[in-house]
């Protein structure tokens, strides 16, 4: 029986939390009728809504610099670990692209116009982490000493976020092809673009580091303690800058691409990190659904949304099918039910890696050779 890898919960829980949040923005967005959305409670739980990306993007860059610090030299050397590092990072993307097949159809694929691939190439939350962490990967085998790395990300965090306000709605089309324009900009309806949601994956891996560093030299009661202030003093600064009666950038979508909003959400995951690292220590609370979730993220991701939006009903999504149509009441219980569903799939998914990795990789492979030969096979 294969032994459970050692996991920080009060990370897997952040990005729990963030995933169950995230199978209610969905399904709000996919159901329910659009007239509730005027009203004021709707715009209370869409700013909330507005705190699940961040924190999802936020902690893959914590998680990943955390672990890049006990394996830096393995990275530097290019050994198995390097490669297996590199192999995760490319799946996610994959993953990112897989989601956004316009037709489950090779033979189909084969006839669309270049119109109908855009929506292939929009950036999503999945390829802004992978390309992220591809940064991130780099720079350890680019900068090599970790001073050095800490200052690079730094310098690559403050362009994302404060040249956001310049790139979120700009057309670069003669410059980049649509594809690699989407990364940058959000002119073809990029949902995630690097200006600026890459800045919460660096944000996170700065985070991360000072972590490192400050565990040798304090409690981490303190550390998260300095986190905590951290993110109320960024809260504050944002608000106060806000209200300044000064104009540094052009006209900018704030809820978009304005680094005062940035900080504001990035103020409030770090005070959401510090309370749950928090809960785990005082509660000495233990490995719960939540936290299974976190730790399966990506299927738990993938696995929702393709019960949304994949086309398994007569080539028609359930979306689709459904549509706008749903009342408060059942949406919400819709939502619980998604909630539920994906929890079981995780928690299954879970103990059959923790029982064994071998029967684990065995069933993954056989869902993946059943679903590619669907996909050649498909004439739709």
């Amino acid at each position: 029986m294969a032994q459970p890898k050692s996991r920080f919960l009060y990370i897997d829980l952040l990005r729990g939390w963030a995933v169950i949040v995230m199978i209610e923005v969905h399904v709000f967005n996919a159901f329910l009728i659009p007239a509730f959305r005027e009203e004021a409670w709707f715009k209370v739980l869409n700013f909330i809504n507005g705190l699940v990306a961040p924190s999802f993007l936020f902690i893959a860059g914590y998680s990943f610099v955390l672990i890049a610090q006990r394996k830096w030299n393995d990275y530097l050397s290019f050994n198995e670990t390097f490669w297996k590092q590199l192999g995760r990072i490319l799946q996610v993307l994959v993953v990112g692209y897989a989601l956004h097949i316009p037709f489950f159809s090779f033979s189909k694929l084969l006839e669309i116009s270049w119109q109908q691939w855009a929506v292939f190439w929009k950036v999503d939350v999945l390829h802004t982490i992978a390309v992220s962490l591809l940064t991130l990967l780099a720079l350890v085998l680019l900068m090599r000493i970790q001073k050095k790395y800490f200052a690079a990300i730094v310098i690559i965090a403050a362009i994302m976020i404060f040249g956001s306000p310049l790139m979120y709605d700009r057309n670069i089309d003669h410059i980049f092809p649509e594809p690699i324009a989407n990364y940058f900009t959000a002119v073809h309806r990029s949902q995630f673009p690097l200006f600026p949601w890459m800045g919460f994956v660096l944000c996170g891996g700065i985070t991360s580091q000072l972590f490192v560093w400050w565990k040798v030299k304090i409690e981490e009661q303190k550390i998260f303690r300095r986190f905590f202030i951290a993110g109320i003093i960024l809260i504050v600064v944002s608000l106060f800058a806000d209200i300044v009666p000064l104009t540094v950038y052009p006209a900018h979508d704030f809820w978009r691409s304005s680094p005062g909003f940035f900080f504001i959400r990035l103020g409030i995951v770090l005070m959401l990190l510090s309370t749950l690292w928090y809960w785990e220590k005082t509660a000495q609370s233990k490995p719960s659904m939540v936290s299974i979730v976190g730790s399966e993220s990506l299927t738990a991701y993938a696995g929702h949304l393709l019960a949304i939006y994949g086309m398994f009903w007569n080539n028609k999504s359930l979306a689709f099918i459904i549509g706008k149509t749903r009342t408060v009441p059942e949406v919400i219980g819709m939502t619980l039910v998604l909630i539920a569903a994906t929890i079981a799939v995780s928690y299954v998914w879970n103990r059959i890696k923790n029982w064994s990795m071998f029967y684990a990789r065995v069933l993954m492979y056989s869902i993946l050779t059943v679903v590619v030969y669907i996909f050649f096979t498909n004439s739709f």
